[in-house]
């Protein structure tokens, strides 16, 4: 009878993938090996590993000695790989950063309002006529109507390189660090007239796919389908998500669907699955499976060019390359192996992708899968073909949410309640659309059946449209405000990974190692949220021109907004959505200057209003003043405030700020402009006052 050891033994790419992956993790997070350093314990750890290779072989009771060598070697190798490729990424813009560029673009794109932009590789720097090679790349941001902006097209700019921005507000989305993991190192906004194209040179491969992808484009404008639908269309066939609304994309994502519109496994494995249902003759002969199996390679890669090679593809399309070669190969190989395989090589390649949520969660949903599914479909045997076709979906989706599960949640913050009805008429109908827009691909040149199938598939499209509609619509759709650290989802994973192997091996201590997991994950949960009751915090954002400002004690869970936030609180909202959910700021009141707060939290926060433009916030042991616009008071006492915010567009006298109040600490929040923390910095400055201008400094977060 196998036992556990010796079944992990005959996954030697999941061994190597172990410590080869958390190393080049750990090197995206930390570079301390990026130099010397690590060239030479590398080299030291490579002697050991040859020499232990030889010594295992005359004394086989030191293989466990190799064994952690080995595992030392691939983690330090993995941690170098990256290390070193993401501090040369950091370190390569040049000092002078203004300057006369050539450029070449790779993969041209759109901004939220629709201009032009690219990603590009800067060829050369100009200093005095004379071109100096230089290798990095940018993001460019176009300001014009730029139909030049093709991938392959070079040319010659001037302009001021940027550094990557940092997030200037806890817990938003870092732009910059998703950049730097696409391998670029900055960017530069350049207008018309400092542009000067060269002509046209030869074509490469990525142009030619990006001219296909477009051509495909047309074909769906140019039978009218409409906008919304096109969109799913393109989304789901051709992985160009562009076009797709946000209402769209909201729908998708709190139905568990969303899935669909990223052209992924799914897609690959579906147009896979159609060649070689059409070619199931080919298998009858050993040379037939051959050719079959080249074909297949040649599809695969195929469909990967028609999408523009975007990267989800060509990471689908490697791991399915993987699972060819070993049925040419007539061998037997785990599937979890054959991921592994495709995973290595893939992180060899690209070690960036390892931090990319999308490689994550494909490599999660197929593990799962792998692992799940074969349990789960057992669970019952229906003797009706419908229903064996639909608990197959139904086990399926079980199994790969089993998997992704906790990604969703880490990066979402939220879970789709309804992703089983979702998947089931969502899975179904996309590859029927699939199938569909693949064919009128083929046949557009034939003008009478491909208008009657683009009119079948714009109908589908709305059917999978308002069905998805529909689920997000139903009472309970998606729990929302879900938030967890790094080390709980640690602990789930490797929870999750021990019930994964308890289903197999049905050994007691693996159940106990899972439950230990998720108590670990609950304790962390139950000791963040007594931290949050126990402190107040204090929170003053980062949003040019606005002013916003969170509070959070006891109960009170206050949002405050001056009127020009106020007339765009989704805006506000989401842009303060996950440091709500961390810190327990949920669910917050949206509050103006003139509004009137409510009564329960008055216990824990009383608001006074002290004069025009002047509020008094009295918190368990600290005052909060905010001013905008002040008309000074006359008093004769002065008020001890503890975090004195000035707010507004126009300048309030510092001096006569300081004869009414004695601040601690003075904030200056976003809608204040540079003018005005320029008086602000000079005077509290001279005074020995802390000064904090948020729209230099970032976001003020002080919580006692």
């Amino acid at each position: 009878m196998n036992t556990t050891a010796e079944d992990i033994r005959k996954l030697p790419m999941v061994r190597i993938l172990i410590p080869w992956g958390t190393g080049v993790a750990v090197g995206l997070k930390n570079t301390w090996l990026a130099g010397w350093t690590g060239t030479i314990l590398l080299l030291i750890l490579f002697t050991a590993f040859i020499a232990g290779f030889f010594f295992t072989k005359k004394n086989y009771r030191l293989r466990y000695v190799f064994g952690m060598i080995a595992v030392l070697f691939l983690f330090t190798a993995g941690w170098f790989l990256s290390s070193q490729k993401i501090a040369r990424i950091q370190n390569i813009l040049p000092e002078k950063k203004e300057g006369v560029y050539v450029a070449e673009i790779l993969e041209p794109g759109k901004t939220a309002n629709g201009a032009p932009t690219a990603v590009c590789r800067i060829i050369n720097k100009i200093d005095d006529t004379i071109p100096f090679p230089v290798h990095f790349r940018l993001v460019i941001y176009f300001e014009g109507n730029m139909d030049a902006v093709k991938p392959g097209n070079r040319f010659c700019f001037s302009g001021q390189l940027q550094p990557l921005p940092q997030p200037k507000n806890p817990e938003e989305f870092d732009y910059g660090r998703y950049l730097l993991l696409r391998g670029i190192s900055g960017y530069a906004r350049i207008r018309d007239e400092k542009i000067i194209w060269f002509p046209s040179g030869s074509s490469t491969i990525r142009s030619l796919a990006w001219e296909a992808r477009e051509y495909l484009l047309e074909i769906l404008k140019k039978y009218k389908i409409p906008e919304k639908e096109r969109g799913v269309m393109a989304a789901l066939s051709l992985g160009y998500r562009e076009d797709l609304t946000e209402d769209t994309m909201r729908a998708y994502r709190s139905a568990g669907a969303m899935h669909i519109l990223a052209v992924s496994g799914l897609h690959v494995g579906i147009i896979y699955l159609l060649f070689q249902y059409i070619t199931f003759f080919l298998q009858r002969k050993k040379w037939g499976r051959i050719i079959r199996s080249l074909l297949g390679l040649c599809v695969l890669w195929g469909y990967a060019f028609l999408t523009g090679l975007s990267p989800s593809v060509v990471r689908a399309a490697t791991m399915f390359s993987f699972f060819t070669a070993a049925g040419l190969l007539n061998r037997k190989v785990s599937s979890l192996n054959i991921l592994a395989s495709a995973v290595f090589v893939i992180l060899v390649a690209e070690p960036f992708l390892i931090a990319q949520p999308g490689f994550q969660l494909s490599a999660a949903a197929v593990a799962s899968i792998g692992a799940f599914y074969p349990k789960i479909a057992l669970l019952w045997e229906p003797r009706n073909p419908l229903f064996a076709k639909i608990w197959s979906l139904v086990a399926l989706t079980l199994s790969a949410q089993a998997g992704t599960f906790l990604l969703c949640i880490y990066y979402f913050h939220q879970f789709p309640v309804y992703f089983i009805l979702a998947n089931l008429v969502a899975v179904p109908l996309a590859g029927i659309l699939l199938y569909g827009i693949v064919t009128l691909y083929l046949i557009a040149w034939w003008s009478f059946p491909a208008s009657i199938l683009s009119a079948i598939l714009t109908f589908l499209t709305s059917l999978l449209n308002h069905s998805t509609h529909f689920i997000e619509t139903l009472p309970g759709s998606v729990i929302t405000g879900l938030w967890i650290t790094p080390v709980q989802m640690a602990l789930l994973g490797t929870s999750i990974l021990f019930l994964a192997i308890f289903l197999y091996y049905k050994k007691a201590y693996l159940l106990q190692l899972a439950m230990i997991g998720f108590s670990g994950s609950l304790l962390i949960s139950a000791e963040q949220k007594w931290q949050n009751s126990k402190n107040d915090l204090v929170a003053v954002y980062d949003l040019p021109h606005y002013s916003v400002i969170s509070i959070r004690a006891g109960k009170c869970r206050i949002i405050l907004c001056d009127s020009l936030a106020m007339k765009r609180p989704e805006y506000i909202l989401s842009k303060t959505e996950n440091f709500r959910i961390k810190e327990n700021i949920e669910p917050s009141v949206l509050m103006g200057p003139e509004g009137i707060w409510p009564e329960d939290t008055r216990e824990f926060a009383i608001s006074l209003r002290l004069s025009d433009g002047c509020r008094l916030i009295a918190l368990p042991g600290k005052n909060i003043v905010l001013t905008e616009d002040m008309n000074i008071p006359s008093r004769q006492q002065i008020i001890k405030a503890h975090i004195l915010i000035i707010t507004g567009r126009k300048f309030q006298a510092p001096s006569a700020l300081m004869t009414c109040f004695r601040p601690d600490l003075v904030v200056s929040d976003a809608s204040v402009p540079d003018g005005c923390n320029k008086r602000y910095a000079e005077f509290f400055s001279r005074n020995n006052v802390p000064f904090h201008p948020v729209a230099w400094s970032g976001a003020f977060v002080r919580e006692e």
